[in-house]
């Protein structure tokens, strides 16, 4: 088994550098999985014949096994070592990317997706760990803002490019784009990063793993049926209760298990609960608004996937620099004050966005995006530290772990709950194009009040006197 310290005399000085491009590559293929996928919704949508309630599952399906994937993480880690884990998660990502070419049915899509995005919640979480073990003796701040930076470009880059290979080569081509990061982190993974492992790692608890994945997909495929189904067919409620079940148990044995996989005992911490409303708002906007504008803008604004994905290129470079900004000041500022001000540009960009007309300028779209990933820059650090600050030393890891987990969960509801409200309202407008925009436009609004209504948890967020 190889160290850290063995690789670290092996390749030399520069090995922390190696093995943070390493880091970035994996993290970065696995974003732009996540995110590319929107803007090829209409055109795989036409293709497979589908409508929103099953396509919406191309992108809840891969949040929601990533939100589980995290949980699985750092047991991997520890059982399999860093390098074995993060070849296996890779190797599969490729293998179910190259799979999903001669898909012939849209459930088979579906799945892979949800492969996809287990290997992911798994392969992410690596990065930070390793950043802050290989960077321990100095350089860290400066590590993870490099990584940061990648990690923010590559939502950014992914819809973009994305948009643009879907108008040249159709769908297929967002499966594909993700490939050539993916090969060439394997390829120096298996020599940069380390092999140790702790063979005396309990065995996971599945039960709990289990029994959280029904929790979730059984809930979130409730939520898709009901936008097709009656709530009175079994289809439906009987899969709503089985996710309520399932929830139910996972914190049942969360609560009694010596090991949990998610320790309940954060939220005895009231910031820690304040701070996780907080999340759930962020991982709404940062899913859901990156799901809903180019879906509103190929299918009110008639823009192409490229347009479409060009729309949100101004908007990542300027999350980017906000999140920049977001961790500079939140040594100057408090952590209340910049979750209030992001959420109040998250609040003011969906009214925005909610109150425009058909045939509003490219200009105009795009201005209205960006006030609200100005927000979400600033959001992201000031709630990763505000979150942390609230915990004693002990709790840091377990911490960290939990309010990623919490944000991904909001984004898979989010964007599930968004998906049912857009067509409920279509429906009740009338079915037509004047109700597809009213839908969107109510769909705006609602994100709006949500994130009006997070202030009141975000106000009072302050780190206790341990």
């Amino acid at each position: 088994m190889e160290g850290l310290s063995l690789l670290q005399r092996r390749f030399g000085p520069r090995y922390p550098q190696y093995l943070l491009v390493v880091l970035m590559l994996g993290s970065m293929a696995m974003i732009l999985a996540s995110t590319s996928i929107n803007v090829a919704l209409p055109a795989i949508m036409a293709d497979f014949d589908i409508g929103r309630p099953v396509a919406q599952w191309l992108s809840t399906g891969f949040l929601a096994a990533m939100t589980a994937g995290l949980l699985l993480s750092a047991w991997a880690q520890a059982r399999l070592g860093a390098r074995l884990t993060a070849q296996a998660g890779l190797s599969l990502f490729i293998v179910t990317s190259l799979l999903a070419l001669v898909a012939s049915d849209a459930w088979q899509l579906i799945a892979l997706r949800i492969i996809q995005g287990l290997c992911a919640g798994i392969v992410q979480p690596l990065a930070m760990v390793l950043i802050f073990k290989v960077f321990a003796g100095g350089g860290r701040g400066t590590a993870l803002g490099a990584y940061g930076l990648g990690v923010m470009i590559a939502p950014t880059l992914g819809p973009t490019i994305g948009g643009y290979l879907v108008d040249g080569f159709g769908w297929y081509a967002v499966f594909w784009l993700p490939l050539p990061m993916c090969v060439l982190a394997m390829l120096a993974g298996q020599f940069l990063m380390p092999s140790e492992r702790q063979r005396d790692t309990p065995f996971l608890d599945m039960w709990a793993f289990g029994l959280l994945c029904i929790g979730l997909f059984a809930s979130l495929g409730a939520l898709a049926e009901a936008q097709r189904f009656a709530w009175s067919e079994p289809r439906v409620w009987l899969t709503g209760l089985s996710g309520i079940l399932g929830g139910i148990g996972f914190l049942l044995r969360s609560h009694y298990s010596a090991r949990p996989l998610l320790p309940l005992e954060l939220w005895r911490h009231v910031g820690f609960r304040k701070a996780s409303w907080v999340a759930l708002a962020l991982g709404l906007g940062l899913y859901g608004t990156t799901y809903l504008i180019p879906l509103h803008v190929q299918t009110i604004e008639g823009y192409s996937a490229g347009w479409a994905g060009l729309l949100l290129l101004p908007t990542g470079l300027l999350m980017g620099m906000a999140s920049f900004l977001g961790g500079w000041l939140s040594d100057r500022l408090s952590t209340a004050a910049l979750l209030v001000s992001g959420l109040l540009l998250l609040a003011l960009s969906s009214f925005g966005l909610g109150w425009l007309e058909p045939g509003a300028s490219f200009l105009v779209l795009c201005c209205w995006a960006c006030v609200g990933r100005v927000g979400l820059g600033i959001l992201l650090p000031a709630l990763n530290a505000g979150a942390l600050d609230i915990l004693y030393r002990e709790q840091l890891a377990h911490g960290a772990g939990a309010i990623t987990f919490v944000r991904q969960l909001g984004g898979a509801f989010g964007v599930n709950l968004l998906t049912f409200f857009l067509e409920w309202r279509h429906r009740q407008e009338g079915g037509d194009f004047a109700a597809e925009v009213m839908a969107f436009q109510q769909s705006y609004l609602l994100m709006g009040a949500l994130f009006a209504m997070t202030l009141l948890a975000a106000w009072n967020i302050r780190p206790p006197q341990h």
